[in-house]
């Protein structure tokens, strides 16, 4: 850590400015010398983002993603996909994509298949 740089040590350009106060970090970096400057001012304010301080909005998943949010594996994905009871998906470049709506409907599909399959079982 460097010292203060004083009204005394300064230079001759600056010292017919004494009216104004002295910028330790303009005087230190006019002669050359480092000094600590607070990790609060090292880096300019960052511009104001329309998603700053919250998640854009999620628009759809990949299979693993799926997945990971149904509590399903991968390998039993396919397995639906196989027998037509997975949802759809979209080619996006070389990516397969489940829109948020596709997921929504599969999970509410799912839900309803599942119900009417307790309420058919209950059945004599």
């Amino acid at each position: 850590m460097t010292k203060s740089c004083g009204p005394a040590e300064l230079d001759g350009s600056q010292a017919k400015h004494q009216s104004r106060p002295v910028d330790e970090h303009a005087a230190a970096a006019a002669a050359g010398r480092f000094i600590d400057v607070p990790p609060d001012l090292s880096l300019p304010p960052a511009s104001p983002s329309p998603y700053q301080g919250r998640v854009p909005p999620l628009l759809g998943y990949s299979i693993r993603e799926f997945c990971g949010a149904v509590g399903i594996s991968v390998s039993y994905f396919y397995e639906l996909k196989q027998a037509g009871l997975a949802p759809r998906t979209m080619k996006l470049g070389s990516r397969r994509i489940i829109s948020v709506e596709e997921a929504q409907k599969w999970c509410r599909e799912r839900t309803e298949a599942s119900e009417s399959a307790k309420r058919e079982a209950r059945q004599p």
